[in-house]
């Protein structure tokens, strides 16, 4: 797929097409209402997931745009050229720490602590949150701006979109307007795999394309394994009625 003689905007469209169709499909095999049946019914699934999915909108959602813009700064034309990134980073921004209030807010109304500075995912198995941690500095501790979207915006984020929307459908017979709003985070998401798109096209070159694929498969695999081990472990992430 990262042949030298192929076109950035070619490649990057295979990268995102590759990446939304297996996105689709481990939502579907390991986050899906089997898994939340297996953490103990709705409620459960709120208590556990919802501060998870917090914690990893704001800092998963954050830091990589946030490290955007400090290397389109540096590289780039942010006053010129590059406008239109940098306002579409503004914008993800906004939306990530909106999306991250927004599972929070529900996380307690279920008694489920998720304050995003103390949260260390105390109700997973020990070491879960280091490997939190380490999938973050995979996502954006990068020296190219192209290389943040490809483990990010072009690849995993796709991801979280497909996840929230089992989790609407999961929950919205019972908690309608908790649906609802999934549903407008998961559809915040196709901006800003546009943004990313857009950002992996501009700056990216065929002498990227192997490095990008191998970082946006990285970044796949890892969350692969998270959510296959959750998904075989349940009884060590459920918090059921406790």
């Amino acid at each position: 797929m990262s042949e030298v003689h192929k076109g950035t905007d070619e490649f990057v469209e295979e990268l995102m097409d590759e990446h939304r169709r297996k996105a689709k499909e481990l939502a579907n095999t390991y986050y899906d209402e089997e898994y939340f049946e297996r953490l103990g019914g709705p409620e459960a699934t709120i208590r556990t997931e919802f501060p998870a999915f917090a914690w990893k909108e704001f800092y998963y959602g954050l830091l990589p745009p946030v490290r955007q813009c400090d290397l389109i700064y540096r590289r780039g034309d942010p006053y010129y050229d590059d406008r239109d990134i940098i306002v579409g980073l503004g914008k993800q921004i906004r939306d990530e720490i909106k999306h991250a209030r927004i599972f929070s807010n529900f996380a307690e109304r279920f008694d489920a602590d998720a304050d995003m500075v103390t949260w260390d995912a105390p109700y997973h198995p020990e070491g879960y949150y280091d490997k939190l941690v380490a999938a973050g500095y995979a996502g954006a501790d990068h020296e190219e701006p192209h290389h943040v979207a490809a483990g990010f915006q072009c690849s995993t984020e796709v991801g979280a979109a497909f996840q929230v929307r089992n989790l609407a459908s999961y929950l919205e017979s019972e908690y309608p307007n908790i649906a609802n709003s999934l549903k407008d985070i998961a559809a915040d998401e196709g901006d800003h795999n546009h943004l990313g798109g857009l950002i992996a096209k501009r700056f990216g070159s065929p002498d990227d394309h192997d490095r990008m694929a191998e970082i946006a498969q990285q970044k796949y695999e890892a969350i692969r394994d998270g959510m296959r081990y959750a998904f075989e472990n349940p009884e060590e992430f459920a918090r059921g009625g406790d």
